[in-house]
Order: C-alpha cells, then structure tokens, then sequence
C-alpha cells in the first residue's frame, strides 16, 4: 500500500518536473560520450562486482565515470567517493525523494551520457535520473516514463522460453545500451 502511494508521488512529481524542465536533448554517441553517469543497485554486501568491471571498461576507453548505486539499508559500508558512491534510505525522505545535499550535487555537475543499469524500477535511482543534468538518458523502459531519451524494451526478453533464458542483469543492460550507442550514427 506505502509503495503505491510513494509510486503516485513519483509520478505526480515527475509530471510537474517534466513541464518545468526545457532540457535541451541531444543524441551522444558512444564515441562522443566524455562523461558517463552510471546508475545501479548494490548488491547486499556492497562488492558490486560486476558494476565495477564495467567501469573498467568505460575508463579503460578514456570515459570520466561516475556510479551511483542504491541499496536499501540503513547504513552502508562503502566509502563515499568522489567517483563511486553508494545512496542508503538516510539520503532520502519518507517518499524517496533525495535529500537536498544529493539534489545540489547531482546540479553541480553534468554528464554527457546517463546509463541506468538497474533492472527493477527502483524509485530514489528513478528520482537520481530524473534531477541529473544529461545530454542523453539512457536505460530500462518502465512505467511509460519520459525520464530517459533512449530506452531498452526488456519485457520480450524476460518472458523468453526457458530453452532461450537470458538472464537480465547489470551486464546484460550495459552490453544492449553501449551495442546500439556504437551502432547508431548521427550527422550532427
């Protein structure tokens, strides 16, 4: 019941951010992509494995990236870094709205690319991409949400045969986004 009405709110201010918000969209390819913004959910014990090989990768390709991931606990044993930080119930309200901290700095800085690699709506990463300042958004279709510029359709995925199971993950979302960021050419 709680999650429902917090899913209301969410749509409530996402609606009246959108009408506010002139944002100014471009298309950025991956080869044009300086900065990343990387968006996940932590596993429980905070290694995020899989999320920092593909920040490897992306810095491997000379991308500035930054990662934020969420988990839903209390207190949180990583360090808050200034390229990699993990968000916990205590940076954010009763509504999962982030707190005004994270919101001034998530206004200090802008990205040429956002990829949020979560794989279930998680609503305080929904409201993280909604305020961060991006030139392209990019992740899971959800909720007929207009937070992302680019969006991958993942239901004819997850309801494959289970001869055909492909399991949806971080890597999996990354490898789909970053195939058709390369492939797409633009004449801008």
């Amino acid at each position: 019941m709680f999650e429902k009405i917090i899913g209301f709110i969410f749509k409530d201010r996402l609606k009246n951010h959108l009408k506010k918000l002139q944002r100014q969209r471009r298309f950025v390819n991956y080869n044009n992509a300086q900065s990343i913004f990387l968006l996940f959910e932590s596993d429980f014990a905070e290694k995020n494995v899989e999320v920092r090989r593909i920040i490897q990768k992306l810095t491997a390709d000379g991308k500035k990236v930054i990662s934020w991931g969420y988990i839903d606990k209390k207190q949180i044993a990583t360090p808050i870094l200034p390229d990699f930080r993990i968000l916990n119930k205590k940076d954010f309200d009763f509504s999962q709205k982030p707190n005004e901290s994270i919101l001034s700095e998530l206004a200090e800085n802008k990205f040429d690319l956002l990829i949020d690699l979560t794989e279930k709506e998680i609503i305080p990463l929904q409201y993280i991409a909604l305020y961060a300042i991006a030139d392209f958004k990019t992740g899971i279709k959800r909720n007929n949400s207009k937070i992302y510029d680019f969006m991958m359709d993942m239901d004819g995925i997850s309801n494959q045969s289970e001869e055909n199971l492909v399991e949806i993950n971080a890597t999996f979302i990354y490898n789909q986004i970053i195939f058709y960021l390369k492939s797409i050419q633009t004449s801008d």
